[in-house]
């Protein structure tokens, strides 16, 4: 979804959603909330002790990269390997030399190899260096590869982090958590679908599912989080910009998904499912065309 795309144009863009937004008699972020409440709130490092396994590992693993998000997967291969979105580095040029910081660990790394990008799940992977073995000894404990075998079971409470401009003009690190944050869809029940943005959709369909997690421009590229065990269950995408009243109170949401109403898939917001990359990257492994250090990696990644 281009409006969730990394912030070439962001400006423009918002100016002209105000200006319309405006005349229809509700805020911006309004446009992106999904159920009774915007549920994003700014991470704070004091309380993550207390928080549910998700949001803490999350919360360490996420780092900001270009205009969007991106999280720590693991060493693979003897490479320190980040996940983000397609369209937040749709090529090497975006990512390389670039700095990669992890505001919670208080770390900057630098994007040093640029493994690959794919429209149809909306991935990038690349790897990062520039960290002390201190560094890396404090990184470790929060990486998080992609739950590849997982079923994605309705109604299984979420958790996101990123770093969505959404009432969030200095792009702190936000969470959402909220009782709307939560996989909509029917259990593994995924479709190609094309960005539901209305106002500057990509190009592109992605495998996906359907959750009522709250996202704006600049989460691109977040783990989407199974809360209770931290397991990393997809990657966010986009979601409906501007949303249908119906999705923005919690009893449409409830309605919605008791009807299985088509609307799951219009009006919500979309992850790209676990299983679906991980039968992708096997490809893209297998594949004759693949440089050796990249088909090492997803061997090691997809263990």
């Amino acid at each position: 979804m281009n409006s969730f795309r990394n912030l070439t144009g962001l400006f423009v863009l918002g100016l002209l959603a105000l200006q319309s937004t405006a005349l229809a008699g509700f805020g911006f972020d309004e446009r992106y909330r999904v159920g009774d409440s915007w549920g994003k709130v700014v991470v704070n490092p004091a309380t993550l002790d207390q928080a549910s396994p998700g949001l803490r590992r999350s919360a360490m693993a996420t780092a900001r990269a270009g205009g969007g998000t991106s999280f720590y997967l693991g060493k693979f291969a003897g490479l320190h390997v980040m996940a983000t979105n397609h369209h937040v580095f749709q090529s090497a040029f975006q990512c390389l030399g670039n700095p990669v910081r992890f505001p919670i660990l208080g770390l900057t790394a630098k994007c040093s190899k640029f493994f690959g990008t794919w429209p149809d799940i909306d991935l990038a992977l690349f790897a990062i260096e520039g960290l002390t073995p201190s560094q890396e000894a404090a990184l470790a404990p929060w990486a998080g590869n992609f739950a590849f075998s997982a079923s994605i079971l309705q109604d299984t409470d979420l958790v996101t982090v990123g770093f969505g401009t959404g009432s969030n003009p200095t792009r702190s690190l936000v969470e959402n958590s909220d009782r709307d944050c939560r996989v909509i869809s029917r259990t593994d029940e995924f479709r190609k679908m094309g960005d539901p943005d209305t106002y500057n959709p990509g190009p592109y369909k992605a495998w996906s599912f359907a959750t009522g997690c709250d996202a704006s421009h600049g989460d691109s590229g977040s783990s989407m989080v199974e809360r209770a065990t931290g397991r990393v269950l997809g990657i966010l995408w986009t979601g409906r910009v501007p949303k249908d009243p119906i999705a923005q109170t919690s009893a449409g949401v409830d309605q919605i998904q008791r009807d299985n109403s088509e609307l799951i898939w219009t009006e919500l917001t979309y992850a790209v499912p676990a299983p679906k990359i991980g039968e992708y990257l096997a490809m893209i492994r297998d594949a004759g065309s693949t440089p050796e250090s990249t088909r090492s990696m997803l061997t090691d990644l997809l263990k």
